[in-house]
């Protein structure tokens, strides 16, 4: 047990990020997935009892609201064969009838990259998986840096738009680069995004280039202040404006990963970030010590950071918490009323 437990500040949502198989079509130089490899891609269907063990302990510790993230590599590459497309539908439609019968309130998304050539399969899929149930939908992730080249980005922003229906989330990974890219630079068709879907900034997790990607709290802090001036509906940003009680960002995630390996927190399983073992309870304490987040006026309304990241010594460069000042910026700046669009 951590502070955390001790202060009401767990979300009620539960979480469960499934990787299906690594294999993608993309080489994203900030993942660490082994994107040949297709391990669980023959045992997709059979991961439903996987997910239903993490619905239920998830349940057990108070969540009573779910969301399955299913994900690859990625699931709808060119590469992926019709056959697995079914299986997507086979999984998808025992879970949501295994919810419906146990009165289980469940959204499910698939994670894409959205680089591919055949759409229409995808859109095929996602609309015979909405008649079933309309809890169904895309996210995807756009990064400035080191995701896209010229042909991949052009068909990234095709697909978007031509299932711009289905999507609703567009997730941002907070590395260095992208940072720099953000605060310097123009960002093709990032003011799309915006306008179009919601866009949610998440915390970069460390991997074998760490050093090259991970972002010290002060470029986050610079980050959050450009995006409060000039995007202020992107999560979390737009959260810092609530005067209202805010849970903590961190989802308590349970991931599932394709050796059917699970528990909390990706970065935290065995094998998957080789070196770096620590016990989550004890990285949360840290935080809010270190912090001395109890003490904070703004504590109700924080949605706190990445834990793991602050456990990082390195990534934490002034004894200032970095989102205090974000919250003293707001509030000094914009004020309680301030709107967001």
């Amino acid at each position: 047990m951590s502070l955390i437990d001790h202060v009401d500040k767990r979300t009620i949502n539960g979480e469960i990020i499934v990787t299906l198989f690594e294999q993608c079509n993309l080489t994203c130089k900030f993942c660490p997935q082994d994107h040949n490899s297709v391990m669980g891609m023959k045992e997709i269907k059979e991961k439903k009892d996987y997910i239903i063990q993490s619905i239920l302990h998830l349940q057990e510790q108070g969540r009573n609201q779910f969301s399955v993230h299913l994900m690859g590599g990625e699931v709808f590459s060119d590469l992926i064969s019709t056959e697995i497309f079914e299986d997507y539908y086979q999984l998808v439609k025992s879970l949501f009838e295994w919810s419906s019968t146990n009165n289980i309130n469940l959204e499910i998304a698939f994670t894409t990259n959205m680089v591919f050539s055949n759409y229409k399969r995808v859109n095929q899929l996602i609309t015979r998986l909405f008649a079933l149930d309309p809890n169904v939908y895309l996210m995807t992730s756009y990064d400035p840096h080191s995701r896209f080249n010229s042909n991949s980005l052009k068909l990234f922003t095709s697909n978007v738009r031509k299932l711009k229906k289905w999507i609703r989330t567009v997730n941002v990974i907070m590395t260095k680069p992208a940072i720099i890219k953000f605060l310097n630079d123009d960002i093709p068709f990032f003011d799309y995004l915006y306008h179009n879907f919601d866009i949610y900034f998440d915390y970069y997790t460390p991997e074998n280039n760490s050093k090259q990607f991970m972002p010290t709290d002060i470029e986050l802090k610079t980050l959050m202040l450009y995006l409060v001036d000039n995007y202020p509906s992107c999560l979390p940003v737009k959260d810092y404006f609530s005067k209202k009680k805010i849970r903590m960002s961190c989802q308590d995630t349970y991931t599932i990963l394709p050796n059917n390996l699970a528990g909390m927190c990706t970065i935290l399983l065995d094998g998957y970030y080789k070196g770096y073992k620590r016990n989550k309870e004890d990285m949360e304490t840290r935080f809010m010590e270190d912090y001395n987040c109890l003490e904070c006026e703004h504590f109700n309304r924080c949605s706190l950071g990445c834990f793991l990241s602050h456990d990082l010594s390195e990534t934490r460069t002034q004894e200032e918490c970095w989102l205090k000042e974000v919250y003293n910026y707001v509030d000094s700046k914009h004020g309680i009323n301030y709107q967001t669009h």
